[in-house]
């Protein structure tokens, strides 16, 4: 297979190939008799044909996300903005709390607003006057490290500048400049992940020459539209205000190109709307790179700040202990943190919810929390998120077909908490009793009355998913239970269906038997429309089953699905996005107002489903509304439609029953399902 080059950010041809140092001149728009800016053609780009509106939107959506050039940084929080468009953090944790059930008065007295108390008490950094050239705006923002414990935070300020515009008949020369300066003093000051210099500043020349009827001669050939200004020559050039007396290191000159190269890297997969979708003559890329996050499912139900403190939080109380106690053959890291990551977002969805927060918070400190319905996390796996939200206060439970080594690491009123217990749905529980089912004495260690707890022969308890009402359900990569979580939530009460967060894994149907779900009719298909479409989404199901390349080649398969999960239908069209797609769907179906959003984790499989958030049901067909007290018998009755029907194919609701209960033994006699090798989930 031939492999296509990807074209480097730069041309190597304009590098000297000499050290940065022995290439410094000084800068012609900054130096000044007071400050020694200077600049290098090692630290410049010429020929580069991005409209000044790329460079701009680009440059704020870097300074909002300055992990993306620093893996030591989580964030910045916008602290200042003069145009008032960037909202900090306080205005985003107000902005959040009027989608869910607190009010930005709950948030705030429950500590809702942690991380902004201080923002009001920075001020910026006065700008420079700089000659030719008119200050058009400045920003704050605050850099936050990944790591509290070895960086602290950097406050910095960001102007921006506009040169005036020669304009003629043939266009002009437009410029735009953007320094950044930490609030700093001394060198020693400067954090690792930041440059060592006093500013650092991008000047983007660009010249606006002629006309060009023919848009196929520009950097995007695809884009058929009327005559336009033809991208003329731009430049992009550092300018660095070095610390007196103080060399050039290696690390600094890596860090300055890589800088370069990150600005021209992203600015070449930024692209121009259409004129049909434009709403104005300037140019305005699309929501890429909007100075906020360019992905429109991340941090859409809780804002990135508040989440990603809990987590450091989190990760500095319980990620040692439970690594250095780890029992498990798997590596440790990656389940320890990406459950932290998933009881961060809980814990502050349940603020947001609820009002509730977690025992380290409250004061005076208790040991229960009323407010809180409690949680129950189906499938728990190694049991760490239950030991976490535990320890946090949040009183709950978990189970799983077969108990894990790492439960015996936990104290013993957590252990408490952790059931080794089947899940059997109601529907297939009231298919199978009384039809075949002789049930045989349990074993003593299970506890269980055969009569009550197990009439389906198996060696542990099971139990139908009668849990206390307004439960909050957990499905963490419960695979099996994926597409059962809703169905479970709201048949534990129809009136009135409990709140859930389902983040899938591996697809599997609603008999237990391993199945890829089609993509949505359209694979663009909303949720709501998801819903009434599930008879007719089996008719794909041949074609989509066991999908391999022609040539052979899993290279090549791996890169055609990357490519086709970097948009919304490809992802939908994935295994994982149809799980997805139809975990909502069925949601929506009984009911539910169901939003999804990508979590911060360290997984692939990183999507939440997230259903009856705000505490309300959405009003259908079936007069579904939760301020007038939902019709049970009409909630319950769209549960089995959707149950027989995805039963359907495997000869019915009896049929799929006896499918699940099987697989249930195996599950509990030892490893053989995905999430169940290495004991990890």
């Amino acid at each position: 297979m031939t492999r296509t080059s990807r074209k480097p950010p730069r041309d190597p041809a304009q590098l000297s190939g000499k050290p940065l140092a022995e290439t410094l001149e000084p800068s012609p728009i900054l130096h000044s008799e007071t400050e020694d800016w200077t600049t290098s053609q090692d630290l410049n780009e010429h020929g580069l044909s991005f409209v000044p509106e790329v460079m701009q939107d680009l440059t704020l959506y870097l300074l909002a996300n300055p992990n993306v050039n620093s893996s030591h940084l989580f964030r910045a929080d916008i602290l200042f903005d003069s145009e008032g468009i960037l909202r900090t953090p306080r205005e985003k944790a107000q902005s959040f709390a009027l989608t869910g059930n607190a009010n930005a008065d709950v948030i705030a007295s429950t500590g809702g607003l942690n991380g902004a108390e201080d923002e009001a008490e920075v001020e910026p950094t006065s700008a420079r006057d700089v000659a030719g050239f008119t200050l058009t705006r400045t920003i704050v923002r605050r850099l936050v490290p990944r790591n509290p414990k070895l960086d602290r935070t950097l406050d910095q300020t960001c102007h921006f500048y506009e040169a005036e515009t020669t304009a003629g008949i043939e266009g002009g020369c437009r410029r735009s400049l953007v320094i950044y300066t930490p609030h700093i003093t001394k060198e020693e000051d400067i954090p690792y992940y930041h440059p060592t210099l006093r500013s650092l500043a991008y000047l983007y020349d660009y010249n606006q020459t002629t006309i060009n009827p023919n848009p196929t001669t520009t950097e995007h050939p695809s884009q058929e539209q009327t005559p336009t200004p033809t991208p003329g020559p731009g430049t992009l050039t550092l300018h660095t205000l070095l610390f007196p007396n103080l060399p050039i290191t290696n690390r600094l000159e890596r860090t300055l190109q890589a800088l370069l190269n990150t600005q021209i890297r992203l600015a070449r997969t930024t692209h121009l709307p259409t004129p049909s979708s434009s709403s104005g003559s300037s140019p305005s890329i699309n929501q890429k790179h909007l100075g906020a996050n360019k992905n429109p499912l991340k941090d859409n139900i809780l804002p990135q700040h508040l989440v990603q403190n809990t987590y450091t939080r989190l990760k500095a109380k319980y990620a040692s202990d439970l690594c250095q106690r780890w029992v498990e053959t798997t590596e440790p890291s990656k389940h320890v943190f990406e459950d932290l990551s998933i009881a961060a977002f809980l814990i502050e969805l349940w603020r947001s919810m609820y009002g509730v927060v977690p025992e380290d918070d409250r004061s005076p400190p208790t040991t229960t929390s009323p407010e809180f319905p409690g949680f129950v996390d189906v499938a728990c796996g190694n049991g760490v998120l239950v030991y976490i939200l535990l320890q946090e206060g949040y009183s709950g439970w978990g189970f799983d077909a077969r108990r894990r080594k790492t439960w015996g690491i936990f104290p013993e009123w957590i252990q408490l908490r952790l059931k080794e217990e089947i899940y059997i749905p109601a529907p297939f529980s009231d298919a199978v009793v009384g039809v075949d089912a002789e049930p045989e004495p349990s074993s003593p260690s299970s506890g269980a009355s055969p009569s009550s707890n197990n009439p389906f022969n198996l060696n542990i308890p099971t139990h139908t998913g009668h849990f206390p009402k307004d439960t909050f359900i957990i499905s963490n990569h419960a695979d099996e239970l994926t597409v059962w979580t809703p169905l479970m939530a709201a048949l534990l009460c129809p009136a009135n269906p409990s709140p859930f967060v389902a983040i899938p894994c591996c697809s599997h149907a609603l008999s237990g038997a391993k199945y890829r779900y089609p993509p949505p009719k359209g694979a663009s298909t909303s949720a709501k429309d998801q819903g009434k479409g599930g008879q007719e989404e089996e008719e794909q199901q041949q074609q989509q089953q066991q999908q391999q390349p022609d040539s052979g080649d899993l290279k090549a398969l791996r890169k055609e699905r990357q490519d086709a999960q970097a948009t919304e239908a490809g992802f939908l069209k994935s295994m994982y996005g149809s799980l997805t797609a139809k975990t909502m769907a069925v949601a929506q179906e009984v009911g539910y107002e169901v939003e999804k959003t990508l979590l911060r984790i360290p997984s692939t499989r990183n999507m939440a489903v997230v259903g009856g958030r705000r505490g309300t049901m959405v009003a259908g067909d079936a007069g579904v509304d939760d301020s007038a007290g939902a019709d049970a018998e009409k909630v319950f009755g769209k549960i089995m439609a959707a149950v027989q029907r995805d039963c359907a194919r495997e000869g019915g609701v009896e049929a799929a029953a006896k499918i699940w209960i099987e697989r249930a033994r195996g599950i509990n006699k030892g490893p053989g399902m995905g999430k169940q090798r290495g004991g990890s989930h």
